[in-house]
This record gives structure tokens, C-alpha cells and sequence, in this order.
């Protein structure tokens, strides 16, 4: 039994959702799209495109399926499973409120949905001219950009190129592992936005990033009277919600079931103004990279891709949120390192 791929698109009330979906649906006309509308008080899917309904399911015109979710995700699921052989991938299309979190959790974490759906990929669409704004009032903006694996920052042309760059410089210290793309009418970025899987630019080596709070990083001493190497932004005038992200990195074989532990322990009690842990670990207990990342409050570990011989194998993990102690992260994770094992890599 093959999985069925799926796409998860999110982005803030007015990001432009709407027109990219239906671009994705007009741009891949040979795939079969199930569509899953995640939408309140709203007509995603042209109401033209409707040609007869079944129980929840909707027929388009074009041979796509669309449905609402409204109850049980499960349910919803089940139903599209029986009718898998008139459909190839599904795509979610999350209201613009949602954690996304929320919905990629059964993809993430339950054995039974992921034996017959597999999240390839999280899409994040971006309005250049309102993200601003939305970043420093709106919490649902950031948990929408830390949880994508690509942003695509739409509605370009409403604004400057160079204010484009600055976006993209502060999307990036958001989230430093996406791949963002820049959407035009004339192009959406639909072919390359569905090469793109989830972690791709997850296995690269990224630096530690420039926020809005400087740039973080850990020295070998870890004593908390000790200065934390930073520098200022260089987009100093953008204030979006103290948002910070730390890169942590490690040379030294980790403990999973330590790592487990520590982090379940993290999410019930100390995890407020977090938004996204997100981690390759390296342990020498396996072959493969463990994937490591939170679900809203839930942690979902997995298999990775296998090291290659000659890789330099290291666990790197990103953490986003706001108030960030960098200090007290860095002493949770070296204790899952093997006793003899205790300095952190810059």
C-alpha cells in the first residue's frame, strides 16, 4: 500500500491561499487533487468549479475532489482513503487562523495515518505588504511561518524590491531551515514549490541567524555570567514580537531516549512562548539522522535519511519562540549527550 502525498497550505487571513490554490490546481493539470478546506465562513474553491456533491465529498469540474473539514479529521481522511483510486494527492488548505500544527498532528505522529498519507510538504503563503504588522500582533502569523518547510511571499508587487529583501531577511530569522520563493501574478512558483520536501534544506548546515535580539550562539563556556555572542539586526527598525531563534549545535552522540525524556518533560511545563523545536540529531546508535520536532505540545521523533560515509555527523537544532534562555536550552540538551560527551560545538 503507497501513501498518498500531501501539502499543507497555511498563511494569515488575506495572504493570497485562495489564489494559490487554485493555481496549483489550473498549473498540475495532470494530477488529481483531493482538497481539503479547512476554512470558516468562506468559499475557498470557486463556487463555479462545484458540479455535484456526495455525502462530504465534492466533484470539481476539473476531476478534483473537495471536502470541508469541519468535525473529525479522521472521519475525513477515511472517507477520502476509500476513494484513494480517484484521486493522487491531497492538499489542506488551513483557515487563515490555524496553528498548523495543529492539523499536520495525526500526519506527524499517529503509525496509522502515516501508513496511508505522507506529509510532504508545508506551504506557507506570505502577504509582503501586511506581514509586518501581522508579525507584531498576530502570534498565528509566526506559528504559520516557523512550522512551513517553504514560504512563498505573495503579492509582491504592492511594494518595493528592496523591502522584499528585508522581508526575506527577517522571514529567515524566523524560520532559517525554509525555502522561501517570491510569487508574482505572472508566476506562483507552483513547480518549484512541489519539488521542494519536507527537510530538505533541513540536512544543509545553516549558521546561527541574525534576529531581532542579535545573533546567538553558544562559546565552551557555558557559565551564564558569561556575554552571548551577538550583534545587532540589520533590520533594526522591524520590532515583530521579541521573536528569536537559537541554533544549537553538537558534535557528540546523543542519548534518544534521554533526548525523548527531557523534551516531554519541557513541553508539559516550560514550553509558553515557544513556537518550533526543530532538530537533526546525531546518535551513534543508528545509521540515520533522527528527526526531531514538536507538534503544538506533542514531540514526534522519527527516522531520517542515512549519513553518508564521509558526512560530518552532528545534531543541529533550531528553536523559535520568544524569551528565549539560550543558557537553559543548551544545558537541557547536553544532558542527553553520553556522559562522556558534555561540550557543546559552536
Amino acid at each position: 500500500m503507497k501513501a498518498k502525498e500531501v501539502t499543507l497550505l497555511t498563511g494569515f487571513l488575506g495572504a493570497g491561499k485562495t489564489t494559490i490554490l487554485n493555481a496549483m490546481i489550473a498549473g498540475k493539470k495532470d494530477t488529481r487533487f483531493a482538497i481539503i478546506e479547512n476554512e470558516i465562513g468562506e468559499e475557498s474553491i470557486d463556487a463555479g468549479l462545484i458540479i455535484k456533491g456526495e455525502d462530504d465529498i465534492m466533484e470539481l469540474n476539473n476531476g478534483c475532489l473537495c471536502c470541508t473539514l469541519n468535525d473529525n479529521l479522521y472521519d475525513l481522511l477515511n472517507s477520502l482513503w476509500e476513494r484513494r483510486d480517484s484521486w493522487d494527492h491531497l492538499i489542506i488548505e488551513a483557515t487563515g487562523i490555524a496553528d498548523p500544527a495543529n492539523i499536520a498532528h495525526p500526519f506527524l505522529t499517529s503509525d496509522q495515518v502515516k501508513r496511508g498519507f505522507q506529509l510532504k510538504r508545508v506551504i506557507c503563503i506570505v502577504d509582503a505588504e501586511l506581514i509586518e504588522d501581522q508579525l507584531k500582533e498576530r502570534p498565528e502569523a509566526i506559528q504559520q511561518i516557523a512550522f512551513s518547510d517553504i514560504i512563498l511571499l505573495n503579492k509582491v508587487e504592492q511594494v518595493s524590491a528592496a523591502y522584499v529583501t528585508e522581508v526575506q531577511a527577517v522571514l529567515k530569522t524566523i524560520n532559517p531551515f525554509a525555502e522561501t520563493l517570491i510569487g508574482t501574478q505572472q508566476d506562483f512558483q507552483i513547480r518549484k514549490m512541489f519539488a521542494r520536501e519536507r527537510f530538505a534544506n533541513f540536512y544543509s548546515n545553516p549558521k546561527p541567524v541574525v534576529t531581532p535580539k542579535g545573533v546567538f550562539s553558544l562559546s565552551n563556556h557555558t557559565d551564564e555570567t558569561r556575554t552571548i555572542i551577538a550583534s545587532s539586526s540589520s533590520h533594526h527598525r522591524h520590532e515583530h514580537s521579541d521573536i528569536e531563534t537559537i541554533l544549537l549545535k553538537y558534535k557528540e552522540s546523543m542519548d534518544i531516549q534521554e533526548l525523548e525524556y527531557r523534551m516531554m518533560v519541557f513541553l508539559i511545563a516550560q514550553s509558553a512562548n515557544v513556537y518550533r523545536v526543530k532538530g537533526i540529531i546525531y546518535s551513534h546508535e543508528f545509521q540515520s539522522r533522527i528527526v526531531l520536532q514538536t507538534v503544538g505540545k506533542s514531540l514526534a521523533i522519527t527516522i531520517g535519511e542515512t549519513w553518508l560515509p564521509d558526512e560530518i555527523r552532528e545534531t543541529k537544532i533550531v528553536v523559535i519562540g520568544k524569551k528565549l534562555k539560550v543558557y537553559g536550552f543548551d544545558k537541557m540538551f547536553r544532558t542527553c549527550l553520553y556522559p562522556d560527551q558534555l561540550n557543546p560545538l559552536i
